[in-house]
């Protein structure tokens, strides 16, 4: 998989940097986290979350709605932020 991600959003094409790919025992397809380096009012990367299926075209990202699933993605990117910026876990 390329670190790079092109979507395209009402015709216009845009392209993500892939942060991480996930892949769920018991899922059909792998989750991925993905940013265009914008920042919100708080300073902070705004990230997005996405489910990849294969539709036998090739594979689409489909929203993610289940708020269990987003609290586990975003449990895992607080990881990540934590030991790569050596922050005490809590």
């Amino acid at each position: 998989m390329s670190n790079k991600l092109e979507i395209e959003i009402n015709g216009k094409k845009e392209i993500y940097d892939i942060l991480i790919k996930v892949d769920v025992k018991d899922e059909t397809g792998s989750y991925i986290l993905y940013t265009k380096n914008e920042k919100n009012d708080m300073g902070d990367i705004i990230v997005y979350a996405g489910l990849l299926e294969n539709n036998g075209d090739g594979v689409i990202i489909k929203p993610v709605n289940d708020e269990e699933k987003l609290e586990m993605l975003d449990d895992l990117l607080e990881q990540i932020d934590t030991r790569a910026n050596n922050k005490e876990v809590d």
